[in-house]
């Protein structure tokens, strides 16, 4: 009975085992201390972020060509091809070329017995090939008449060739990039009429 009235004595009271009054807790509220540090924080990190900014140098540089760049023109060209029932006529064109280096590669390849000679065209367009490695485009016109399979056979035999190397045959392309010029595209047109006094109508 006497140790229930002790127990009921230390609950209650208001003192420490030293006999003096206890202390009330203290709290804190940190959230203001908090909110005016992130703020303290961001303002820092945007001024250095805004110092380091100015710090980098800003001058575009100015773009020049590259010197692989004017090595690809100068190995570069167009042949420009013509067609007709009685010859193929190639010249090639470039704008890192001398004219005289240009003019070597003009040719007429005329027609034989049995037609024109496709394979002494593949075999011009091989040595071209050769000369500027990186060419690959071609410009195809035909004379009024041509037949559109004197074309394709053209096209064929421009756009890669059979060569052997080290007893190897391999396909090699040449100028697979053909451009059909509008006149070789155009239809002739059709002969007058009979007893017609202006030209006749163009053929559809």
């Amino acid at each position: 009975m006497d140790a229930g009235g002790v127990e009921e004595d230390s609950g209650g009271s208001g003192s420490n085992v030293f006999g003096e009054a206890a202390v009330p807790p203290v709290s804190l509220n940190l959230t203001a201390l908090m909110d005016i540090l992130s703020n303290l924080l961001f303002f820092l990190l945007a001024a250095f972020g805004a110092t380091v900014v100015m710090a980098i140098n800003a001058t575009v540089p100015v773009q020049s060509a590259d010197k692989s760049d004017v090595a690809a023109t100068r190995q570069t060209v167009t042949a420009m091809v013509t067609l007709s029932d009685a010859a193929i006529d190639v010249i090639i064109t470039g704008t890192e070329q001398t004219q005289a280096d240009l003019d070597r590669f003009k040719t007429r390849i005329p027609a034989g017995p049995n037609g024109l000679d496709y394979a002494a065209f593949a075999n011009h367009l091989v040595a071209i090939k050769q000369e500027y490695p990186r060419s690959d485009t071609m410009i195809l016109s035909s004379a009024p008449g041509t037949k559109y399979e004197t074309m394709i056979k053209a096209m064929d035999a421009s756009r890669e060739t059979k060569i052997t190397l080290d007893g190897i045959d391999r396909l090699v392309p040449l100028f697979p990039t053909v451009v059909v010029s509008p006149a070789a595209a155009s239809k002739p047109a059709a002969s007058p009429a009979p007893g017609g006094g202006g030209g006749g109508a163009e053929q559809k």
